[in-house]
């Protein structure tokens, strides 16, 4: 592990802080993981902590090789229009597979091979991000439209460069969305999918798409009013459930509100300065999934206010390195995906930890290299890896310049 740790740190041209940042977050990541899965262990087995954390360490250290290998052999001409559809349509069909699958709380979302498994919606995110970053940031220029060309070419070649720069990139969102929160039901990763998506296509530079952006917040503004009015129609009872425990935590307490309302008394119990380390009392049997999509409870019980905002201190230095790095790169592929890893770390943050404090309803998804599971953290350390290649090649040139 040591031996992995400085070939991290020695890799030429990289953000040092970011990789710090993701070192401290796995390490914390399997140290509360621990300390959560201690609250199951009457029901599960001694060893059930023990277990967790070996299967969380197994996970971080093949993630840092993905990283490693990413951040140093990733090249720019990868992401090309042959290998973005590739990925799409292997994500599409991963995601297609889950049916196969015995579905867990009514979503299949999940590939199993024993005790092992898979979600491959998470790697979705970072394929769509590669997949976009291409299409709108290098497609319109394989679009060029002569000047002295007579009209009707002209209106041929328009209609051609729209199929290709905005109508295709925006049905392969709509299409991923759907069968993410349709024939998945994990509607949780498909709206951040979505999210993600509609984010970068609104902060492409590109100025040919300027002029479809108003058009695609109408419609967005439409789709939204449609789904609010016919939630009552589209989702389970289960999903229902959450939209009612979020505007009333109380709602159902025995039930739907189980987690939720044990998740406020962990906020509540922590204070400023927590309960101490392992001093946790909710994970005992109140709190479900306690080293999973509900660790953020158990971390601000134990560590109180001010630890647990020490804990988001590195995901908001991540997410400020990518954004930071993204306005300076020239290049607008590499701009989109460094804004999308950016934008995929807090979309994450924000809805985990919004979901499980009531701010907004559950949706089930982990948080980023700190919850407990190998598709989130592989997911997004490759996000990392491929973002520090770019960044790594973008100092080394503005070194060469200096020179």
């Amino acid at each position: 592990m040591i031996t992995l740790l400085r070939r991290i740190f020695k890799s030429r041209g990289v953000d040092k802080t970011v990789y710090a940042c993701v070192v401290i977050l796995t390490i914390f990541g399997i140290v509360m993981i621990g300390s959560a899965s201690v609250g199951q262990t009457a029901s599960m087995g001694a060893a059930y902590a023990t277990i967790n954390m070996v299967k969380q360490i197994i996970f971080v250290v093949t993630g840092f090789c993905f990283m490693i290998f990413l951040t140093r052999c990733f090249k720019k001409s990868w992401v090309n229009s042959g290998s973005t559809w590739i990925l799409y349509f292997i994500g599409i069909a991963l995601m297609l597979s889950c049916l196969a699958f015995t579905a867990v709380k009514g979503s299949h979302a999940w590939i199993r091979f024993g005790s092992f498994t898979i979600q491959p919606a998470e790697f979705m995110k970072i394929f769509m991000i590669l997949f976009l970053s291409f299409h709108f940031g290098e497609m319109e220029e394989f679009c060029q439209i002569p000047k002295n060309i007579s009209k009707s070419k002209r209106e041929v070649l328009q209609q051609r460069k729209f199929m290709y720069c905005v109508a295709k990139p925006i049905m392969a969102i709509i299409f991923a969305f759907a069968i993410g929160a349709f024939v998945q039901k994990d509607l949780g990763s498909a709206l951040i999918l979505a999210f993600v998506c509609m984010v970068l296509f609104f902060i492409t530079p590109r100025p040919y798409y300027s002029k479809y952006k108003k058009l695609a917040l109408i419609i967005l503004l439409i789709f939204g009013v449609m789904v609010l009015f016919g939630a009552a129609f589209i989702l389970k009872p289960h999903q229902l459930g959450r939209i009612y425990t979020w505007l009333n935590p109380l709602y159902d307490v025995q039930n739907d509100g189980w987690q939720l309302t044990n998740a406020l008394i962990a906020f509540t119990a922590g204070g400023l300065f927590g309960k101490g380390f392992g001093a946790s009392r909710q994970k005992y049997g109140y709190i479900p999934e306690s080293h999973n999509d509900f660790i953020a409870p158990i971390i601000y019980e134990e560590l109180g206010l001010a630890g647990f905002m020490l804990f988001l201190i590195p995901y908001c230095i991540i997410i400020y390195k990518m954004f930071q790095y993204g306005m300076k790169v020239k290049e607008t592929k590499s701009k989109l995906i460094l804004y999308g890893v950016g934008i995929y770390f807090f979309t994450h943050l924000v809805v985990n930890v919004g979901g499980v404090s009531g701010l907004i309803p559950m949706t089930g998804v982990p948080l980023l290299l700190i919850s407990s599971g190998g598709s989130s953290t592989w997911a997004a350390m490759i996000g990392v890896g491929i973002a520090q290649s770019i960044i790594a090649k973008y100092n080394r040139d503005t070194l060469k310049e200096q020179i």
